[in-house]
């Protein structure tokens, strides 16, 4: 049986900042693991997963595997200038 997941110490402030745009909707994916982002995160009709890590963390190989096969678009986030970047590049999406 698998643990409760565990989540970073700044998933709840990211999750506020990304929030924090207009018409941006948040789904936390963090319970799933399994190397599975930790968000999906859908502005103006385009979606992205986000992995969300401290400042100084990696990805695990997992993460990076399902990030490399992954169709869509991933990023990962550490801070209110990643948060900025993301949004930036959806809109370029949309």
């Amino acid at each position: 049986m698998r643990r409760a997941a565990r989540i970073d110490g700044n998933h709840n402030e990211v999750v506020k900042e990304f929030r924090g745009y207009p018409g941006v909707t948040v789904l936390s994916l963090a319970a799933i693991g399994k190397g599975v982002p930790d968000l999906l995160v859908a502005f103006r009709g385009v979606m992205w997963l986000v992995e969300i890590k401290m400042s100084k963390e990696k990805q695990n190989a997992e993460q990076i595997k399902f990030a490399n096969d992954w169709a869509g678009c991933c990023a990962v986030v550490r801070n209110s200038a990643d948060v900025d970047w993301v949004i930036k590049e959806m809109s370029k999406n949309c």
